[in-house]
């Protein structure tokens, strides 16, 4: 079952996907579901709730399934620009449904899961990564 915090993250996601497409030339209307359906699969598993959540959306030939199936995830074999997109959105969207620094939201995983978890330590590697990449420095700037 998806909680009520999770749900204000997800439409917050959601609302900054749509917000943000237009840098990537991607459809709004396509990145704002996409960004409705990243944690789709926490109903199921919240473990391994990406990769359920792309297995599901596959299966419905959904455009961004690997999208779903890959977020979340440092050095991942799976690349687009959509993908950046939801992972920026994401790390940038505390489970309040409040934009936040990819700082605060490490503090909010921390407070949740703690530092030795899987979900702090991918978050933080993730978080790195976007840091590095050039194509998103102009999401801060629009």
């Amino acid at each position: 079952m998806i909680d009520e915090d999770r749900m204000l993250h997800i439409l917050a996601v959601a609302n900054l996907m749509k917000e943000k497409a237009k840098v990537f030339n991607l459809d709004e209307n396509e990145m704002f579901a996409l960004g409705f359906l990243h944690d789709l699969g926490y109903g199921l598993n919240e473990e391994r709730h990406s990769e359920l959540g792309g297995e599901v959306l596959e299966k419905q030939n959904y455009k961004f399934h690997n999208e779903v199936r890959y977020h979340g995830m440092p050095k991942c074999k799976f690349s687009s620009p959509a993908l950046d997109l939801l992972n920026w959105c994401d790390m940038h969207t505390n489970f309040q449904g409040k934009f936040v620094s990819f700082e605060e939201r490490l503090n909010e995983i921390t407070l949740r899961h703690g530092e030795t978890s899987n979900a702090y330590i991918n978050s933080k590697l993730l978080i790195d990564e976007l840091k590095d990449k050039k194509s998103l420095q102009k999401l801060l700037q629009k």
